[in-house]
């Protein structure tokens, strides 16, 4: 049968031949292109790894890009490692959608948060009055929470020392305060409510639940003061002495939580807002610097430790917000502007006129610190000043310090 079927075959096979050929080739080419898929993905991994390992500009380009920017563009620039900071900050995608994403990944790890318009129009003064008195008369109103409630529920606190301005009132708080004591712990009220509601906002959009935002709210309020305390010695801390700071950080935490989501975006972010929260937190961060020296000075330490105990006092609460909320850390990174340096100047003003100037009055000592802080945080947020910055951005010639050190 083989002499018969041979022509048959014969002619058979071209028309195989040619109905077979197209597939064949369709198929080749999605292996080729799965192949090269493939290869593109492996590539881009590794140009991933060891540009983060490196700390390199390429590395945050990557990160930004996401999946589907890390391609022949990724592999390009991981040849190229001496890349300008200017282009480090341009993500790889081109996608509106996917910059608005990272704009608003950066604006969530700044307090007070940016403006999200600002075209050089004209402050209104109005609005900024308005939205003063509001955010002020929220704060108050959480103090007579906390301070009004704490006695009917039986909450005593026990007496307090005299320090070097005098022993801070205790009781029902003074509004408008009568005396330079009450003033000073008045503003020591209003800042740990400002500083829960500041932590609560960050632990929210970090996306915790209530009580995660409670606990970093509480955290960045008072921790300062207690590390300051367990520090030196000072039993028990404040907040255990007096319960009406935890209260009132409790308290501005939980209206956080539920209040602020439900105001109008274009007031959360208008520079209006903006400029608000940066003069509470100014003055509030001023006052945490007093309390924090003048602990130091009455517990007999030097200039130095006094300074010291201002910082820890005044940012401690912040760098716990931060680790909590895994951010980098405000006050050693040059993404925002000087903050610690001007706790450190108003710590050094206050101790020296404590120490050298001997007759100054008690609201001198209190007031003149505090103007410090506000003066310095004032040009520091308008004028955009941070620290250097260290210049060696690759040490080890590329390798990971985590391979070195």
């Amino acid at each position: 049968r083989a002499p018969r079927l041979a022509p048959l075959v014969a002619r058979a096979m071209p028309v195989a031949r040619a109905f077979a050929a197209p597939r064949a080739t369709h198929a080749s080419r999605i292996a080729s292109s799965c192949a090269r898929r493939r290869c593109a993905r492996l590539v881009a991994g590794r140009v991933v790894r060891r540009a983060t390992q490196s700390q390199s500009p390429v590395g945050a380009r990557v990160l930004v890009g996401g999946v589907r920017g890390v391609r022949t563009r990724a592999v390009r620039d991981a040849a190229n490692l001496s890349t300008s900071d200017e282009s480090a900050d341009e993500p790889l995608s081109s996608s509106p959608h996917q910059r608005a994403n990272n704009d608003a990944k950066v604006a969530v790890s700044q307090w007070p948060p940016p403006p999200t318009s600002d075209d050089g129009a004209p402050t209104s003064w109005a609005r900024l009055a308005c939205i003063a008195v509001a955010y002020c008369s929220a704060c108050y109103a959480t103090l007579a929470l906390a301070l009004y409630i704490l006695p009917a529920l039986g909450l005593g606190s026990l007496p307090s020392a005299a320090d070097a301005i005098g022993a801070f009132p205790r009781g029902a708080l003074e509004f408008p305060p009568k005396s330079v004591p009450g003033a000073l712990r008045f503003m020591d009220l209003f800042g740990t409510a400002m500083y829960a509601h500041a932590g609560t906002i960050t632990a929210g959009t970090r996306g915790m639940d209530l009580m995660g935002c409670l606990i970093v709210g509480c955290l960045t309020a008072m921790s300062g003061g207690t590390i300051r305390q367990v520090l030196t010695g000072e039993t028990p801390v404040f907040w255990c002495a007096s319960p009406e700071y935890l209260a009132t950080a409790l308290a501005a935490s939980a209206l956080t939580f539920w209040l602020w989501p439900k105001i109008r975006e274009e007031i959360r972010l208008s520079r209006e807002m903006n400029t608000v929260l940066n003069i509470t937190d100014a003055l509030a961060l001023g006052c945490f610097t007093v309390v924090g020296a003048n602990a130091a000075q009455r517990l007999g330490f030097g200039v130095l430790v006094g300074v010291v105990c201002g910082v820890i006092t005044s940012c401690s609460g912040g760098v716990l917000r931060d680790i909590c909320c895994a951010q980098p850390i405000r006050i050693m990174h040059s993404q925002q502007e000087l903050y610690a340096v001007c706790v450190a100047a108003g710590s050094m003003a206050f101790l020296l006129i404590a120490n050298y100037v001997p007759g100054a009055s008690v609201a001198t000592r209190v007031a003149f610190p505090i103007a410090v802080v506000v003066v310095l945080r004032f040009f520091a947020w308008t004028l955009g000043l941070v620290l250097p910055r260290y210049a060696d951005k690759q040490p080890f010639g590329g390798i990971s310090t985590r391979l070195v050190l």
